[in-house]
């Protein structure tokens, strides 16, 4: 591509396009910075949690006694999404999450969805 054809790419953007591209940079690297200082500081995972939690083949048979398979299911799935917000999780949690909004702020100004608002009025109805 020639400099003269990126400068017409460039002019052809509107402020709102510029400023999601923006967004999308400094959430990606917000977030990423934000993961990597979460990932560096989080603590090592509990031996307890690990040896009474829902991984427990005991508590799993007796859970399974009580509520039935369906209970083992809510229990392991519970445990996997209350794991996700604490320790290393948590940092590739927010890594993810923050790559998902960067991207979609990208396709938001890439697909031009938001042009129709800063389009000018007709004024030929005068």
């Amino acid at each position: 591509m020639s400099r003269r054809e990126q400068q017409d790419a460039s002019e052809a953007r509107s402020p709102l396009q510029v400023r999601l591209y923006l967004a999308s940079v400094i959430i990606l690297v917000a977030g990423l910075i934000g993961a990597a200082i979460i990932y560096a500081t989080a603590p090592d995972p509990d031996s307890a949690e690990l040896m009474y939690g829902a991984a427990n083949p005991q508590y799993q048979l007796e859970l399974q006694r009580i509520g039935g398979t369906a209970e083992v299911v809510v229990a392991q799935f519970h445990q996997w999404f209350d794991g996700l917000w604490h320790g290393k999780q948590l940092a590739y949690t927010v890594a993810v999450l923050c790559a998902a909004l960067a991207g979609a702020c990208f396709m938001a100004g890439h697909s031009r969805i938001f042009d129709s608002l800063h389009e000018p009025p007709d004024d030929q109805d005068s």
